[in-house]
């Protein structure tokens, strides 16, 4: 199965990227949004098991916080093929993303090579009907990781929670 540790957007932030996308032709749907964090791949259910110990022991060790998002633009270049909000990874998401590339090192898993850049992708390939760039301030929560499926499928992929890793609060 394909799987990939996110944080979910919901709330205020899910409802803003909504608006923000209805006007980009194939806007990603609400259910979908999310942050990744890292791509696993194909993967075994009981590896992906047993990612549930170490993801939640990480998880326990950080606190909730707060991600702002101040640019939606086509991403990852000036010509797209996505809409995203992006923002620079505030120290403790970076932190956050530190450690659980060590994790998945641990367990043996092969990782992405290219650059860690925060994004929530808001539309699909082409989707934009005129080139769009705003700035503002848009916040994601940082207070779960979760463990999800990916399912590839027209015109979107579904995304099923596996597990939900709470990170501390208060």
């Amino acid at each position: 199965m394909r799987c990939f540790i996110g944080i979910p957007v919901t709330g205020t932030l899910a409802d803003q990227c909504g608006a923000l996308s209805h006007s980009m032709g194939r806007a990603t749907p609400v259910a979908n949004l999310h942050l990744t964090l890292a791509f696993l791949g194909e993967q075994s259910e009981s590896s992906v098991r047993e990612l549930h110990g170490s993801l939640a022991a990480l998880a326990g060790r950080h606190r909730a916080f707060q991600q702002l998002l101040n640019r939606c633009h086509p991403f990852p270049r000036d010509q797209g093929p996505f809409m995203a909000l992006t923002g620079a990874a505030s120290p403790a998401l970076q932190q956050l993303h530190y450690e659980l590339c060590l994790c998945l090192k641990e367990h043996g898993l092969a990782l992405e090579e290219r650059p860690f850049r925060p994004h929530i992708t808001l539309a699909k390939p082409g989707t934009a009907k005129a080139p769009f760039n705003a700035t503002g301030e848009w916040v994601l929560p940082v207070d779960t990781l979760w463990l999800y499926r990916s399912e590839l499928g027209e015109p979107f992929p579904t995304y099923e929670p596996l597990a939900r890793f709470s990170l501390r609060t208060g």
